[in-house]
């Protein structure tokens, strides 16, 4: 009886340390969850701040590409003025050229 007693309080030490063994590394694997958690929330708010800030840089990007695209449309609008302004003052010149005197008859 005394042997079997020991040997049940053997098994029971046995089974304490293990019980505390599995009780550290439950408390080990909650710390690393907790950690990687932390790391997760870390990464993402910073994921979250980088999306917002090259969201500014598109919209400040477009923009800038709307305000090119205005003045571009203006300078082609000038562009087309002043051809046409050069082409009616050419043909002013080539008509009072024509009425010179000395000027070759067609």
């Amino acid at each position: 009886m005394q042997t079997r007693l020991t040997s049940l309080e053997q098994e029971r030490n046995a089974l304490r340390e293990q019980l505390t063994q599995q009780q550290a590394e439950h408390q080990a694997m909650a710390q690393r969850v907790q950690q990687h958690a932390s790391e997760v929330d870390a990464v993402r708010a910073q994921a979250d701040a980088s999306q917002g800030d090259l969201r500014a840089e598109i919209e400040r990007y477009q923009a800038s590409n709307e305000a090119l695209a205005q003045n571009l449309q203006v300078s082609q609008s000038d562009s087309d003025r002043l051809r046409e302004a050069a082409n009616s003052a050419k043909e002013r010149i080539d008509a009072i050229l024509v009425r010179l005197p000395g000027a070759p008859q067609e």
